[in-house]
C-alpha cells in the first residue's frame, strides 16, 4: 500500500484485496485452495493485478469525437465480491470520487499513482 501512493484511509481495500489473493493460492498446510473447496475448481489466476496499478478504463458508450480521449486514468484499488471486474478510483479536481466497477480496463502494472500523502520512501529495519 505505501509503494503504491496510497493513503491510509485505502487499509480496508488492501485487506479485501489480500484475502481476496489468500483464497485463491495454495498453502502448505491445505492441498486445494480455499476457493477449490468451495466451488469445486480451480481459480483462475489471469485477471489479477497489483494493488494500486494505474489503469485506463474504457467507456463503451463514448459520444465524442475520434479525436477525443475514449479512456479515463484512473487507480486500482480492490476486487468485487462477485464478478472478475475491477474496482477503480479516481479523484476530481473539485476533492470529489469517483469509484467504479469495470472490466474494460488497460493496466499499466509499472506505474502507480501518487495519490494520498504518502510520499515518503519505506525503511525498513533488521531486528
Amino acid at each position: 500500500m505505501a509503494y503504491a501512493n496510497l493513503p491510509i484511509s485505502f487499509r480496508g481495500d488492501a485487506l479485501l484485496t489480500a484475502a481476496y489473493i489468500l483464497n485463491r493460492v495454495s498453502s502448505k498446510s491445505v492441498t486445494a485452495t480455499p476457493y477449490e473447496l468451495w466451488h469445486g475448481r480451480k481459480p483462475s489466476l489471469d485477471h489479477l493485478r497489483p494493488c494500486g496499478s494505474v489503469g485506463y478504463v474504457h467507456n463503451p458508450t463514448h459520444k465524442h469525437g475520434k479525436l477525443d480521449p475514449k479512456a479515463t486514468k484512473m487507480v486500482f484499488i480492490r476486487y468485487p465480491t462477485q464478478s472478475k471486474e475491477y474496482v477503480m478510483y479516481r479523484e476530481h479536481p473539485n476533492g470529489g470520487m469517483t469509484e467504479i466497477e469495470s472490466r474494460n480496463v488497460d493496466f499499466l502494472e509499472d506505474e502507480f499513482s501518487s495519490i494520498g500523502e504518502l510520499k515518503k520512501n519505506l525503511e525498513l529495519y533488521e531486528l
